[in-house]
């Protein structure tokens, strides 16, 4: 059991920054997309950074909240936030306690990205409509947020988790240590650790759109997407695909082109443990960021028409 806790901690509970060398997109790559930037203090008096992007004449009545997965914060995801951007939205997103900008030596708990994300949207006062849009660790996220939320009735959760104990099942196969997982959560977290996102999607009048991949290795699809699938729930809507991985919103080359290069980029890291900052960004110079992250247009039309109705 310890070491499934310790598992659990060295996954989640550390802080995460960017690699030297694996490239990101930043506002400059994208001619007259605009960004604000500022920041809050959360309930650990903690600073928290976050951002707002658009193009010119966003509109007003709905903006997108987007919540990342783990990670070193929201930049990993600027392909899908200027996409949405060119849709005509506002994008609202931040780097959480312990990832990216933000302050903090450690994400405290799995469950610090809600509280995050709730106090952000108390901080903003928002009057416009707000889809909630998460990846990952963010669909997580954005799943306890709509569930504990009643301003909040729209979301689209990809490749997400439910719920702690569900995850940790990637790690072990027993049930019980998975679930003694989740207590010590509730330990570090009494309340968010409460949440239970099953009940509430077997209940919900809450538009949710769960997008998930059959070949995803980083968040199980037998143990999360296909138990939702079963939920006879019409607000609970599920869209399943193959052979995207961990990312189903980018196109099939994509894919390939991301899995062969931080698949090659990672054997060089456990070959040479004292390589440089610059060899690493050496290693990436032939290798764009925007072949990485290529988008596909028949996932986002499903989205996109979740959004917008």
């Amino acid at each position: 059991m310890k070491n499934l806790i310790k598992t659990y901690k060295s996954t989640f509970l550390v802080r995460f920054d960017k690699d030297p060398g694996i490239p990101y997109f930043s506002v400059e790559d994208f001619p007259n997309l605009h960004l604000e930037h500022s920041n809050f203090s959360n309930h650990l008096n903690v600073t928290i950074n976050y951002f707002i992007y658009y193009y010119d004449n966003p509109r007003t009545d709905k903006v997108i909240l987007l919540c990342p997965g783990i990670g070193p914060g929201h930049t990993a995801y600027l392909t899908e936030i200027e996409l949405l951007c060119k849709k005509g939205y506002k994008v609202i997103t931040l780097d959480y306690m312990g990832c990216g900008s933000s302050e903090g030596d450690r994400m405290p708990s799995i469950n610090e990205p809600t509280r995050d994300v709730v106090e952000l949207i108390n901080h903003l006062n928002l009057e416009q409509e707000i889809v909630i849009f998460g990846h990952s660790l963010g669909a997580y996220t954005a799943l306890n947020v709509i569930n504990t939320m009643p301003s909040i009735n729209k979301a689209v959760i990809i490749s997400g988790f439910i719920d702690v104990v569900h995850e940790m099942l990637m790690f072990t196969s027993n049930y019980a240590e998975a679930l003694r997982v989740k207590n010590y959560e509730k330990k570090l977290d009494p309340v968010c650790g409460k949440i239970n996102n099953w009940k509430y999607l077997k209940t919900t009048r809450d538009n949710l759109l769960f997008i998930h991949s059959q070949d995803d290795q980083i968040v199980s699809y037998k143990l999360n997407f296909e138990k939702v699938a079963k939920i006879t729930n019409p607000s609970v809507k599920t869209y399943s695909l193959n052979h995207k991985r961990h990312n189903p919103t980018y196109s099939d080359s994509a894919i390939k082109f991301m899995t062969e290069s931080i698949g090659g980029y990672e054997r060089l890291l456990r070959e040479n443990r004292n390589i440089s900052d610059q060899e690493r960004k050496d290693y990436f110079k032939d290798k764009p960021i925007g072949r990485m992250t290529e988008q596909d247009p028949v996932v986002w039309e499903v989205i996109m028409n979740f959004i917008e109705r």
